[in-house]
């Protein structure tokens, strides 16, 4: 259901060269044999993917910075790791109802405050539930992995999710990865073995878990949904 539905379409558009990470939200890259920095909406280390030389693929900026680079180039497609842009494909998936484990709901608030933690959504549907978006674009065999370094924040979500859930709430963790030909997701002890650990009690205690792949069409600009239902595995 919706597999390759187009779910945004971008304009202006510019493939470039990945040269190097400035810090956490800063990148170089070559377009047009030029240096140019560009912005990044991804707060992990994504060495995986952002190696010098790379294509990578880059959109208006629309703040200080000119550009805002948001996908990376792979088997003729692009991985998108850009969070924001992954949001947005994640609402419109729902929105449409391409979402199995989310049918019949839709976002009532943003940003909602929850013990020490902010979380991502307040989705009304059957009943209310917290939902908290997590990027996963680390490969591991065949498999997308979240976090690739460790998440204090992360963990303490998670934490605040857990008392919600005891208190008689319902709560969901949902993964967006860009990979392809990865059989499903799952949690990266390596990088942070406390929250791989509290992802496992708290889907104990009842925390939903659900997942999307989605990718960058470079021939007309779109975001597709390559999997409304990417297996969560613990």
């Amino acid at each position: 259901m919706g597999k390759g539905e187009k779910l945004l379409e971008l304009a202006e558009i510019r493939s470039c060269r990945f040269v190097r990470r400035i810090n956490r939200f800063t990148a170089e890259v070559l377009v047009g044999g030029k240096r140019r920095k560009a912005s990044l909406n991804n707060t992990g280390r994504l060495e995986e993917l952002l190696e010098p030389g790379r294509v990578v693929y880059c959109m208006p900026g629309g703040g200080r910075l000119p550009l805002r680079l948001f996908a990376v180039g792979e088997s003729g497609s692009g991985s998108v790791i850009d969070t924001r842009l992954q949001a947005a494909a994640f609402e419109m998936a729902m929105s449409r109802g391409l979402l199995p484990r989310l049918s019949g709901y839709r976002v009532a608030r943003r940003n909602v405050r929850m013990g020490r933690s902010v979380i991502d959504y307040e989705l009304d549907g059957e009943r209310k539930i917290l939902l908290e978006l997590k990027s996963a674009v680390l490969r591991r065999g065949g498999l997308a992995s979240y976090p690739d370094c460790p998440t204090e924040r992360g963990r303490r979500q998670v934490q605040d999710l857990i008392e919600w859930i005891r208190s008689g709430g319902a709560g969901m963790l949902f993964f967006v990865t860009s990979l392809r030909d990865v059989r499903g997701i799952t949690l990266n002890a390596e990088a942070d073995p406390e929250l791989r650990d509290l992802v496992e009690k708290a889907a104990r205690a009842g925390l939903r878990l659900g997942g999307m792949n989605i990718s960058f069409r470079p021939s007309d600009s779109g975001i597709l949904l390559e999997d409304p239902d990417i297996p969560v595995l613990l």
